[in-house]
Order: structure tokens, then sequence, then C-alpha cells
């Protein structure tokens, strides 16, 4: 194959290759869809938990945990739908999320071996300020 057909058919490839091979999705939701539908009712069941006496609640607030962890993904990306996409390059943004998702880590634990204190001190002492500082600084008003 002569060079130029070489680097023609590599562009070529190359070119396949980096397309998509599906139109792009649009964003199924919104920072705020994101924080009122999934981020508030499970970090509501994490603040909330008391008396947990079955493996079905203990799997419930697994879950949740999980999701907040998962969502936190999404926030500190400014969103699927890039709105916030300049505040999240802040560092008390990425700041708030990291501490979000370490308290999800820590409720995890807690969970994992069904210990009901110390997912209460993930849920209240670890959790809820970084979400209330970031309200604080990002809610608008």
């Amino acid at each position: 194959m002569k060079p130029i057909r070489c680097t023609l058919a590599l562009a070529g490839i190359a070119m396949t290759l980096a397309a998509p091979a599906w139109p792009q999705a649009e964003p199924g939701l919104n920072m705020r869809e994101i924080m009122l539908s999934i981020i508030a009712p499970m970090t509501n069941k994490i603040w909330a938990a008391s008396d947990i006496q079955t493996d079905s609640q203990w799997l419930e607030l697994e879950q949740a945990a999980m999701t907040v962890l998962a969502a936190g993904t999404l926030i500190g990306q400014g969103g699927p739908d890039g709105v916030y996409a300049t505040q999240a390059k802040n560092e008390d943004w990425q700041a708030f999320t990291a501490e979000m998702m370490h308290a999800a880590r820590s409720a995890l634990s807690a969970i994992a071996n069904h210990d009901e204190e110390a997912l209460f001190n993930a849920g209240n002492d670890e959790l809820y300020p970084p979400c209330e500082n970031c309200h604080q600084a990002y809610l608008p008003r």
C-alpha cells in the first residue's frame, strides 16, 4: 500500500473508531432533579435510620448509601446537563462532593457491620455537614 493510501486508510479507521455508534443521549435529569429525586430521599433514609431489625431494612439503607455515592459522581461533574460545570471546578464544590461521598462510604461500612451507632455518626457527623455547607454556598435563593 502506498504511504498516502495507508495514511488515508488509518485516518478513516481512526475516525470510525472515534465516532459514537449511537447518538449522544440527552441528560435525563438536571441538578435540581438529582437533588430532589435522588439525593434528598436517600440521605433522609440514612438520617432517619433507627431501630434497624431486619436484613431488608439494612439492604434498603445499603442501597440508599450506594445511591448517594453514585449520585456524587454526577454532582462532582456539575450535573449531567453541565449547568453547574463552572461551579463544579471550584475547590469547595469538589470538597463538599468528596466529603459527601466519603460519608456515604462510611455509612456503607457501618451498614455492612450492622452498626447502628456508626451509621448514625456517618449520617449526622459526616454526611449532614457537607450537604448543608454546599447548600449554603450554592443553592439558589
